[in-house]
């Protein structure tokens, strides 16, 4: 199966210019405007998440954005892992 033991990491999560209604998952004190998904796809590697990263992917709640999707190893909570990198987005 594919994706099994995966998550999905998806850029509008770390997106200021989004409410939590439209897909952000961190405070705005942690969100950027406009991230990249080869920007989290490097901080993937940093925190050895071993990151395989899907070009041309639409996230559901903004279909008409193709901005990718990364899949990470689960290791420990979505929104951990989520936070972890938002942490290290600001740096």
């Amino acid at each position: 199966m594919r994706g099994r033991g995966k998550l999905r990491i998806w850029p509008a999560y770390f997106d200021i210019r989004y409410t939590r209604g439209e897909g952000r998952r961190v405070p705005k004190d942690k969100a950027i405007k406009d991230p990249k998904a080869e920007d989290i796809e490097k901080i993937a590697v940093t925190l050895g998440l071993n990151p395989i990263f899907t070009p041309g992917a639409a996230y559901s709640k903004h279909p008409f954005r193709k901005t990718g999707v990364i899949l990470v190893d689960k290791k420990g909570s979505k929104t951990k892992i989520i936070m972890d990198i938002a942490s290290n987005m600001r740096k």
